[in-house]
């Protein structure tokens, strides 16, 4: 096993997708069993664009972090310019190719990302990279003119979702999703729906649980990791009061956590 470390439209084509590439639930290898692969949680996010963490680690604090600080400032600093183009005298094949060189640099960025997940995954004996079942198409475009759209959900997150899977692809690891509910909630430690009031925080409200208070993208990698397992889901009880869908989503069962 590796040493640990972590670290800290109209004017353009959205087609994000890859070409060739199947972007279907699993890309599974038929040599071994789930029981038999390492499974490694990788949680996207803005802050952090990439947190991995594999579900035998004993410590979420070898969970390995790439920041994405420097690509939304980039993405805020292109909705700037194209803001300041369209109520310019640009015409469209100018705001065409600016708005596609610098969508390249980010692709080109996202994949150096990729890569280094993947470099990180590939020590591991039979690596599965697991990401929530995300459900968010790319739209460049909307990010650029939409006010009230999300620069995360609007394209980056789902960008380099598939721009991981693609990777992933060219490295021969298996790539696997899991149900996203809730596991940016849930404690990888016992299971317990937790605190996270603060954006980067996550902290365990069972009194009896050793996690205490962690990184909320730590956290949520290790769920992810340990979702891939058979019986892997929350352990909490929620109260009466929720609805039935969100009780199901809660109370399916789960063994021991790994690393207990």
């Amino acid at each position: 096993m590796r040493t640990e470390r972590s670290r800290g439209n109209e004017y353009c084509s959205t087609d994000d997708g890859i070409a060739g590439q199947s972007t279907g639930r699993e890309n599974t290898p038929a040599a071994t069993g789930r029981a038999d692969r390492t499974a490694i949680g990788v949680d996207l996010g803005e802050h952090n664009l990439y947190t991995a963490c594999p579900s035998p680690m004993p410590d979420w604090k070898g969970a390995y972090a790439i920041p994405g600080d420097d690509l939304c400032a980039r993405l805020d600093a292109l909705r700037d310019r194209v803001a300041a183009l369209l109520a310019g005298d640009a015409d469209r094949e100018t705001i065409v190719a600016h708005v596609r060189h610098r969508r390249a640099a980010l692709l080109a960025a996202l994949d150096d990302a990729a890569r280094e997940i993947c470099d990180y995954a590939s020590a591991y004996d039979h690596p599965v990279l697991v990401t929530e079942d995300s459900h968010y198409e790319p739209d460049l475009w909307a990010w650029l003119t939409d006010p009230n759209a999300h620069r995360g959900t609007a394209w980056l997150l789902p960008t380099a979702h598939l721009r991981l899977r693609a990777v992933a692809a060219e490295y021969g690891l298996e790539a696997a999703t899991v149900p996203v509910a809730y596991s940016s909630q849930e404690c990888h430690g016992c299971g317990t729906i937790g605190d996270r009031r603060l954006h980067q925080t996550f902290r365990c409200t069972n009194p009896d649980c050793r996690v205490d208070t962690v990184y909320a993208d730590y956290n949520a990698a290790k769920v992810l990791a340990q979702r891939y397992y058979p019986n892997q889901r929350c352990a909490y009880r929620p109260p009466r009061s929720l609805a039935t869908d969100e009780r199901a989503a809660l109370v399916a069962p789960r063994s021991d956590a790994v690393d207990r």
